[in-house]
């Protein structure tokens, strides 16, 4: 590597900060960043302070001072008062100034003269107006041409509302059910596993809890701010009784664990099914919860048919067809109860008995207010609890008390029966037998002994025993050590849904399901985290009739990408699947239907599936545009180019995403620079031409009125009624306008919704007070009055029988034999990897080395910052993990560029031997992509490690990518392997790429430098 020359002073400190787990617990003082020029900034006018929220990462959640001066940014630094972060400004955050300023953004709409793929893309400054006509003219004409469906949107991670803004383009103005969205591959199977089970997002855990018992599986958040704070998990992990993490490799975190589990990518469901055998060997679940609160005494008879009703509970409220089966009144001959049946019997009363009284008895699963409650009960919200333990908080905001609810009492006393077997008689006549839920999840779990669990995941047997039993044997009888942090890797290996129920299985055993600590969910508040629809008035997250103008409702996700694949998208309703979508766009014979033009925002199409094969189809549509800061490699395949905001110019709510229960404010603290526009302004402003009002009820017309009365831009109102404006639907914080909004936020820093919404955030097991029938989206501005027991499932309960899953594959044929002659799928399962090495043994002969991808940098975020100079010089080439025995044996040593190739592609990353990962495995870095080349892919192909994956391997209910644990083979790139005779990867006209700290060329990317890239329309 060449000598650093930038001048950073305390950034190369925050940037060690931020690759050190030990450092970082140690960082007692805020972090600061500074302009390049601050010798001029010391000379200049006053200097304001501005309190908001950084996004150098996805989450916008780190509390940050901005500093300007002469309307400029001069440096940010962390906010010692916001008690997620307590004053960390890390080495993304503190770069971001490096983004607002860079010579290469994008400044001014834009418009292709030359064709897709040109490497000159001929770009030329449009007008807004003209850029939002052409966008209307050229996306009406392909869907009055080939239908609504026939178009697309593609967001990311997000610049806050991007992908609210994006998604709701989709609905709201291309009328298209096809939203293509990273929360396929990042959350969103831990959301739609959690909503299977029990409560969309309910896989969070609560972290801040600062629990004795802290388990990290899958993700390392000292990295990156990932659901929570990177420096809030750092200090957990450190002051956590035990510390155990589960990863194929020794993170920067896992380092100081007690318990290392260096599991075979992708067999976490085996050793999460491990971790329930020993739960339940060594009597560790709670009963009561498991009881009362989940379905797991509920009657299963597996040689009946399959019955139900329609039922429309899930995210869109679409209806389908309900199948299960769980014995129910309705199945029932009437003589087998001692109560009277009305009419054919009731198929939400679902039979369980009751062995202390020896006869059968219900429970009634009538979702509405009073509708709810165990056979003679009537359900009353619960006044018992107990005051949350504080101790193992620090002295900040995050010390706010929250009310511990009991768990309650069956009234009258009963005791549903958890094992044995049943004579049932249905009304048929036809005699069989019916088992509980549990019983038969107990009997399949007899065989995930920690013995067989270790030749699965190769981590040994009795760390796996210890460790478990460490977690699940209670400090405090009233409640579990706390749940399971698990993170997004389990949700890349092909079998992310059953991955997550696993995990979630163990918690539900031991009782962890919003209680302290436990599996709490995403944060509620003062306001959505803004759903894609919910700027325009009455909306609710989406699901309001009235706000889809083009769309209409009911049908229109049954006409999703992926549908005939991938049946429960529908039931969903949250995404289009990406592979689906990119074979619809390449015109497959076989597609249901073909894609022919959209959008993209801050998404790109290197996040899942195929790169390679997703830029074909982008350049394939008939018309695309981008909103974006950069020239991205997306940009190649687009007609018209958006500038928008960077996080210092815009205003924007944030509510932590995660279960830390913050409340922030995003703060404009300067103008866009050219003309930049934030993302919800653009969509607003283009609506009109889609001829899509901004009210939906035109006898009120909300925004122009608003508009005329105040002289707000419309921006600024959406943001009023996200989170002001409860009467018309909106949020309820108690200001009265933005302004006012913004200024309390200076004063008071993040909020702590717990102190707030004692009754809902501030309480435990709110199954119990009725506050956890929370339908989707997973983030709804708090309701008081929701007073209705358990979880919106089917069947009101936790889910361990999926019935959800059960109705739309009800034969089970993927999943085991769990009776004689009867498979399903409906309870959580082990499966080998599409392509493990178990699975696929012949591929492995060939390509012999498991790839895992994914690891978090600690100056970049996803396929961010790669032309941030302070950023790109300490990481200037992306990165191969590969064991010293491995790379001895392939001839490979630190540094060298080496080929990675799998049956479906190859690039070229460099080595770095690291002993944390077990030989025959490499970890690769993902998202790669060189802006400092001038041609249309900006040389994605190269090193993005995505171009080489399988796409069609996929998880079979939600559709995720297969991204890590696959088969590749690696080898030294040389010059006689490598194009141009040049190891080093190059551009379509020779030039090198940055791969060294010294490369000049990073000079030109510095505040008030050259660019690499610029357009050059002038300021």
């Amino acid at each position: 590597m060449g000598k650093l020359n930038m001048t950073r002073r305390s950034f190369i400190k925050t940037a060690v900060v931020s690759a050190s787990a030990a450092a970082l617990v140690g960082a007692g003082t805020s972090t600061v960043a500074l302009a390049d020029d601050d010798k001029a900034a010391a000379s200049g006018g006053e200097i304001k302070k501005i309190r908001s929220c950084c996004r150098g990462c996805g989450k916008v959640e780190c509390g940050v001072w901005v500093y300007v001066q002469d309307g400029k940014v001069i440096r940010t630094e962390g906010d010692d008062d916001c008690y997620l972060t307590m004053g960390n400004h890390c080495s993304k955050g503190q770069a971001s100034i490096q983004a607002a300023y860079h010579p290469d953004r994008i400044k001014y709409p834009m418009k292709r003269t030359n064709p897709k793929g040109d490497d000159d893309p001929g770009w030329t400054r449009i007008s807004w107006e003209e850029a939002y006509q052409t966008i209307a003219d050229n996306i009406l004409e392909i869907t009055e041409k080939y239908g609504n469906e026939s178009t697309f949107t593609w967001c990311g991670t997000g610049r806050q509302w991007c992908m609210q803004s994006d998604a709701g383009m989709a609905l709201l103005l291309f009328g298209s059910p096809n939203i293509v969205a990273a929360y396929q591959v990042c959350k969103g199977p831990r959301h739609f596993a959690s909503r299977i089970d029990n409560v969309q997002a309910w896989s969070w855990s609560e972290v801040i809890n600062h629990s004795t018992k802290f388990v990290q599986w899958a993700t390392e958040q000292s990295q990156s701010n990932y659901d929570d704070a990177a420096r809030t998990v750092v200090d957990v992990a450190r002051c956590a009784d035990a510390f155990i993490s589960v990863d194929p490799r020794l993170t920067n975190l896992g380092r100081t664990a007690k318990y290392w589990l260096p599991i075979r990518p992708g067999t976490d469901s085996a050793l999460a099914l491990g971790w329930c055998h020993l739960i339940l060997k060594n009597d560790l679940c709670d009963l009561q919860f498991l009881k009362r609160w989940s379905n797991s005494p509920f009657i299963v008879v597996p040689d009946m048919e399959p019955t139900g009703y329609m039922e429309a509970v899930q995210n869109g409220g679409y209806p389908y067809q309900y199948q299960t089966r769980l014995l129910t009144e309705a199945d029932i001959d009437p003589k087998m109860v001692d109560w009277e049946i009305e009419g054919e019997g009731d198929p939400q009363r679902y039979l369980v008995y009751d062995q202390l009284n020896e006869r059968w008895t219900y429970w009634q699963a009538h979702p509405e207010v009073g509708g709810a409650h165990w056979e003679g009960e009537e359900w009353k919200k619960s006044t018992s609890y107990f005051d949350q333990d504080l101790s193992r908080l620090r002295d900040d905001e995050s010390k706010k008390p929250g009310k511990v609810y009991d768990l309650s009492e069956f009234d009258p006393l009963i005791d549903p029966a958890l094992y044995g077997e049943f004579d049932v008689t249905l009304k048929d006549g036809s005699t069989h037998k019916g088992r509980p839920v549990f019983d038969i999840w107990a009997e399949y779990l007899e065989q995930f002994t920690p013995e067989v669990v270790s030749k699965i995941t190769t981590v040994d047997a009795k760390l796996i025993e210890d460790s478990c039993l460490e977690w699940a044997t209670r400090d405090d009888p009233r409640i579990p050590n706390g749940g399971i942090n698990y993170g997004l890797a389990i949700e890349h290996h092909g079998n992310s849904t059953q991955n997550c129920r696993a995990i979630m299985a163990c918690c539900a055993m031991v009782g962890a399901i919003d209680t302290p600590g436990g599996q709490r969910g995403a944060t509620n508040g003062w306001t959505t985290q803004s759903g894609p629809t919910s700027m325009y008035p009455g909306a609710d997250g989406g699901s309001n009739p009235d706000a889809f103008v083009r769309a209409p409702f009911f049908g229109l996700y049954n006409r999703i990408a992926g549908y005939e694949k991938f049946p429960m998208l529908y039931w969903y309703a949250v995404w289009a699947d990406c592979n689906s979508v990119m074979e619809y766009a390449h015109r497959d014979e076989n597609a249901p239907y073909k894609i022919h033009g959209g959008m993209i925002g801050s998404g790109d199409h290197m996040n899942m599936a195929n790169a390679s094969y997703n830029w074909e189809a982008l350049l394939m549509q008939d018309f695309m545009f981008e909103a974006n800061l950069w020239h991205s490699p997306t940009s190649g395949a687009v007609d018209i180019l958006l500038p928008v905001c960077h996080w210092t110019e815009m205003n924007a709510q944030r509510i932590a995403q995660g279960s830390g229960g913050s409340f922030s404010l995003c703060v404009r603290a300067v103008d866009p620079p050219g003309e930049c526009k934030s993302d919800p302004l653009y969509f607003l402003e283009l609506a009109p031409y889609f001829q899509v009002p901004c009210s939906t009820d035109p006898e009120d017309p909300y925004w122009e009125k608003a508009m005329k009365e105040t002289g707000k831009p419309i921006d600024i109102l959406a943001l009023e009624y996200e989170c002001l404006d409860a009467e018309h639907g909106g949020g309820c914080a108690p200001y009265d306008s933005w302004e006012e909004f913004a200024a309390a936020y200076q004063d008071h820093g993040t909020w702590n919704m717990k102190e707030v919404f004692p009754d809902d955030w501030g309480s435990y097991r709110r199954y119990e007070i009725g506050q956890a029938y929370r339908k989707a989206p997973h983030q709804q501005v708090v309701k008081l009055d929701i007073n209705i027991p358990g979880f919106p499932t089917p069947t009101m309960k936790h889910e361990l029988w999926a019935t959800s899953i059960e109705s739309h594959f009800p034969n089970g044929s993927d999943g085991p034999e769990v009776t004689p002659g009867f498979r399903t799928e409906a309870l959580p399962y082990y499966v080998e990897g599409i392509h493990s090495p178990v699975r696929d043994p012949q591929l492995y002969e060939e390509y012999p080395i498991s790839c895992i991808t994914g690891r978090r940098i600690p100056v970049y975020f996803h396929s961010e910052h790669r032309q941030l100079p302070w950023c790109r010089e300490l990481w200037p080439v992306p990165r191969m993990e590969i064991n010293p025995e491995t790379a001895a044996e392939l001839g490979i040593e630190q540094g060298d560029w080496c080929w990675i190739e799998s049956p479906w592609g190859k690039v070229r990353q460099t080595a770095d031997l690291f002993y944390g990962i077990r030989p025959g495995m490499i970890n690769a870095e993902h998202q790669w992509w060189y802006p400092e080349l001038a041609q249309a892919d900006k040389g994605f192909e190269l090193s993005c490690i995505n171009c080489i994956v399988d796409r069609t391997a996929q998880d079979k209910y939600n559709g995720s990518s297969n991204v890590r644990g696959y088969p590749v083979k690696v080898y030294k790139a040389t010059e006689e392997n490598s194009p141009n005779g040049n190891p080093i990867p190059c551009g379509n006209d020779g030039t090198q790429i940055i791969c060294e700290a010294s490369d000049p060329r990073l000079k030109l990317w510095t505040i008030g430098g050259e660019g690499v890239c610029p357009d050059n329309f002038g300021d």
